[in-house]
């Protein structure tokens, strides 16, 4: 990192309040709650005083609801105002579970560097004579495909606060589902609801999104991989090996523009058991004496995520007590001294059990894990029949 270089932090999808009960019966769920406050503190402290960032994007999906409670907003907010007073812009985009508007009446979003996408629009930042254009817009509720072309061209007209339109390198924050994205077992290709790369301007060279939970960068290589004879083997080729990837080990050059998904923080449901969690860095440095050619570099770091596990029983197959030893079995493997001192407020890991079919099910197996994973601090919901017992 140079002194004419620029840092930025990406994240997305914190969903402050998610699983976070203000009167819990279990108090391991408002522990599991407390695990995404902590995340977002640490991780902006760390890209403050680690990293040097000079901004902070937040994808969408700052809070889990679109009217959270007072003590969520006042704790989501802090490290964020705490962040602005040091000198350092934070931009906003408002996501799906805000319903496209964060709570303006009751955001303590004051800030001179807090800026929220309440509508389309663009801001700039400036440094060393290098200027960033930060454009975005709120999450498109319907239609994305159809609306984005109109939406894109009026959030990048609508300059916030500057009158040059003059800069170095442009970033579109988004909340939206992107062609080409990936969960674990599908790939968003087409529909009302997924935004076609073809329909983003070439005039960006970042995309900085949020709404998928799993982190990636999608490459956009061009048509050119694509005007094979072979149309369909090069498609696949394109989107096996160019398209996406969980992991980069070290600094990485993208051609423009870079896409990329941060992820969550923190696991959001069992889906995401597996997914790596963190944030992502990008550096932008001059090339040139002039400032004029910015080299981009951006990196994912991973951070510890808590520890799930998911059984499905059929008791059609197998009893509950072999089940149930298998279960406890995973969970002296994440916990191996299970007679250790546990903190009241810590959390191990997460359990989810679904109990289908026709067998005997029996009350005392059930309650004994049920012990065994408060003692060893694991958040249990069982499942049974549709209907939730969560004790």
């Amino acid at each position: 990192m140079t002194e004419d270089s620029i840092r930025f932090l990406h994240i997305s999808d914190t969903h402050l309040g998610v699983h976070y009960a203000l009167r819990p019966r279990n108090l391991l769920r408002r522990a599991y709650g407390e695990l995404f406050f902590r995340k977002v503190e640490e991780v902006i402290n760390e890209a403050i005083s680690v990293h040097n960032v000079d901004f902070i994007i937040h994808s969408g999906d700052f809070f889990n609801r679109s009217k959270p409670p007072p003590e969520v907003i006042d704790r989501g907010v802090n490290p964020f105002q705490l962040a602005a007073r040091k000198g350092i812009p934070i931009y906003i985009i408002p996501g799906n579970h805000e319903r496209s508007k964060l709570p303006l009446g009751l955001l303590p979003f004051s800030e001179d560097n807090i800026n929220l996408f309440a509508e389309p629009c663009s801001y700039l930042f400036e440094k060393n004579g290098i200027t960033i254009k930060i454009t975005g817009f709120p999450h498109v509720r319907y239609n994305v495909r159809e609306k984005s072309p109109e939406i894109l061209k009026k959030a990048w007209h609508s300059l916030v606060g500057k009158d040059t339109p003059r800069h170095d390198y442009s970033i579109l924050a988004i909340h939206e589902l992107l062609e080409g994205s990936r969960i674990e077992s599908h790939t968003f290709r087409r529909g009302h609801e997924v935004l076609p790369l073809a329909q983003i301007p070439r005039r960006f060279n970042c995309i900085a999104c949020g709404h998928v939970h799993r982190f990636q960068f999608l490459y956009n290589t061009g048509a050119s991989a694509l005007r094979s004879t072979n149309r369909l083997r090069a498609l696949k080729q394109h989107c096996e090996e160019h398209n996406w990837h969980f992991h980069d080990d070290s600094r990485s050059r993208f051609p423009d523009p870079v896409i990329s998904y941060a992820g969550s923080l923190e696991r959001v449901s069992i889906a995401e058991k597996n997914e790596p969690k963190g944030y992502i860095i990008g550096e932008l440095e001059p090339s040139d004496t002039e400032h004029r050619t910015l080299t981009a570099k951006y990196q994912f770091y991973e951070i510890p995520a808590v520890k799930m596990i998911y059984g499905i029983w059929d008791l059609s197959e197998s009893s509950m007590d072999d089940y149930a030893a298998q279960t406890l079995e995973e969970i002296y493997k994440i916990q191996p001294t299970p007679g250790s001192y546990m903190k009241e407020e810590s959390l191990t890991g997460i359990i989810r059990i679904r109990i289908k079919g026709k067998g005997f099910r029996d009350a005392n197996c059930l309650d004994y894990l049920r012990q065994e994973a408060k003692r060893l601090r694991f958040y249990l919901t069982i499942r049974e029949d549709w209907k939730s017992i969560d004790r």
